[in-house]
């Protein structure tokens, strides 16, 4: 039986949301878009320091963030994420996928409309390492000496492809769940289990900051997978894979083309689980200032912005390609980025650039060199 309150989503006897059937077709097509968008060779081709990750183009100007359009796309991003999360937790790649990367607590808290929260501990995994527990299994869970569980900062949060804080001229709704990924933001350990804000302060931040409201071009990290990192639990092989989701939910599956692409993005890190680079790590802190209590007041968040945009601007140099704007400054024509990652247009196509492009639709014959390679 579903409960409903006045202007709240319907939720069922144990408080998860159902999500609307316009909320599951968008999901749906999201989840096939992504899958069509690379193979599990181009993902092993990627970058380890960026794995699964490649850039959208779009063309933007930065909103006010004191105006009413910026509001109103704040006002409805809090109504749309929990209906979206609990869409995720209920497609069935979506489901499969949100276990594997946030575990079965992480998805019982996706189904209430809730991000995922680290307030399980740390664990010493099967192989004797210690590592973060939301997605291990078969684990003893330790508690952190001296944290309380309740407090923790790490979380997983929705993040904006083209940020909610520009308008693309494409005009696509930021909050449209084409644009969003659950994406962790955990803030302990240095930053280093931090890609959220890697990707804000390292590609977006400087970017657009600075912008007196002009339209310019804006590259944005796009991760091919709906929830990031896909595992954090290193995968050896299908047969590994199968297994530990069938530990999660014996009813859970995925398709093969998800399978080998998870496969593919734990055997570009080394069969590690992926961490922030250290070179990057100064340019988070200085753009988590951006939002500390001594910036409150205008004048000095503006020149933190200004700070953590000029620490971050030479490293945006070496991914961003000729034409986007690094602190006001167009990339000439003859940049040459010291890392290149593949770039999609806002039709999540990718671009026919030289360099930039990989192929997005494998060959029969390839897709079964694929399938044999990755078992």
């Amino acid at each position: 039986m579903s409960k409903k309150k006045k202007g709240s989503l319907l939720r069922n006897s144990h408080g998860y949301i159902i999500p609307s059937q316009e909320m599951l077709f968008k999901v749906d097509q999201m989840i096939r878009k992504l899958d069509k968008l690379s193979t599990p060779q181009s993902i092993l081709q990627g970058n380890p320091e960026v794995p699964g990750i490649v850039l959208e183009r779009s063309m933007v100007s930065p909103l006010d963030r004191k105006g009413k359009e910026y509001k109103k796309i704040l006002k409805e991003y809090e109504k749309k994420r929990p209906e979206f999360l609990a869409a995720l937790a209920n497609h069935p790649v979506g489901k499969s996928l949100s276990l594997l990367a946030v575990g079965k607590e992480g998805v019982e808290m996706m189904r209430k409309g809730k991000v995922p929260k680290l307030n399980l501990g740390t664990i010493v995994d099967d192989d004797g390492i210690r590592r973060n527990a939301i997605a291990f299994y078969n684990v003893r869970r330790l508690k952190p000496p001296g944290q309380s569980q309740k407090n923790s900062r790490d979380c997983y949060n929705c993040h904006h492809i083209i940020q909610k804080s520009v308008k693309a001229k494409h005009h696509r709704s930021p909050n449209d769940p084409e644009n969003l990924v659950l994406v962790q933001s955990f803030r302990t350990h240095n930053n280093q289990f931090n890609p959220h804000h890697f990707w804000h302060a390292l590609f977006l931040h400087p970017q657009i900051n600075g912008n007196p409201g002009v339209v310019q071009p804006y590259y944005a990290p796009r991760p091919l997978f709906p929830v990031y990192p896909p595992v954090q639990k290193p995968i050896h092989s299908i047969e590994q894979l199968r297994e530990e989701l069938k530990k999660l939910d014996p009813q859970a599956t995925l398709p093969h083309s998800w399978e080998n692409k998870i496969i593919a993005f734990s055997r570009l890190l080394g069969n590690q689980p992926y961490r922030v680079p250290a070179r990057y790590r100064e340019a988070i802190k200085l753009y988590q200032r951006i939002y500390s209590k001594e910036n409150k007041e205008e004048n000095e968040a503006v020149q933190a912005r200004n700070t953590a945009a000029q620490e971050a601007g030479p490293l945006a140099k070496e991914w961003l390609p000729p034409g986007a704007v690094v602190n006001g400054q167009p990339l000439p024509l003859n940049h040459n980025p010291k890392f290149i990652l593949p770039i999609v247009d806002r039709a999540n196509r990718i671009q026919k650039e030289g360099c930039n492009s990989f192929p997005v639709a494998p060959k029969k014959n390839k897709q079964r060199k694929e399938a044999i390679f990755y078992r």
